[in-house]
């Protein structure tokens, strides 16, 4: 099944298309909803733009589900969800990060946006507005969403791991085992279950 916003997303341009199975996305959401609602993080092994969509399909099965879904951009220092969306990136100097939420064309799913901060990512994670901003998000949404950085970012990916309880990966086949083995290390010492897997096409 084709995702109902990946035509929207990706236009005419059929070398996007087809990254991920929609299908696969609505089983892995249908696991989501079984669990109590947490903050749900999707990150990979190699860096690379194709996590943000899978992240964005992943938030529109849930949302398809009956559910009002946040999605977050937490890769800052190589942020894709503003083009997936067709949305300008954010003028960062007089806004703090985090703050500003946007609709998105699908109802039922806002997005928060990297901005042009002047911050270190590292410092927005560990400030306690971070914090802050995901205990108000759990209160107005049904679930929120996390476009993490890939392990290879280091020591971003895992503070955002732990802020959340769940976690998605999305792997190569080529993906080594043994890098597969060492980002579920990291992620469960950070208290961040795995509860699903997305091999790309």
């Amino acid at each position: 099944m084709q995702s109902p916003i990946e035509d929207i997303i990706c236009g005419k341009n059929q070398q996007k298309k087809g990254i991920i199975n929609f299908d696969q996305m609505k089983v892995i959401s249908s696991k989501v909803e079984k669990h109590d609602p947490s903050v749900l993080m999707v990150t990979s092994i190699p860096a690379g733009k194709s996590v943000g969509m899978i992240t964005a399909e992943l938030a529109a099965a849930i949302v398809l589900q009956g559910k009002r879904v946040l999605l977050v951009e937490g890769d800052w220092k190589k942020p894709s969800l503003h083009e997936w969306f067709h949305m300008e990136q954010p003028d960062g100097i007089h806004q703090e990060p985090l703050k500003t939420v946007f609709p998105t064309f699908l109802p039922g799913l806002d997005v928060v946006l990297a901005n042009n901060s002047s911050r270190k990512p590292i410092d927005i994670w560990l400030s306690p507005s971070f914090r802050q901003h995901i205990a108000s998000w759990q209160e107005t949404y049904d679930r929120v969403v996390l476009s993490a950085p890939s392990l290879h970012s280091g020591v971003e990916m895992e503070l955002l791991a732990e802020e959340c309880r769940e976690v998605v990966l999305v792997l190569q086949r080529k993906d080594k085992t043994e890098d597969i083995r060492k980002i579920q290390a990291k992620l469960e010492t950070a208290g961040c279950k795995v509860i699903g897997v997305v091999y790309q096409q």
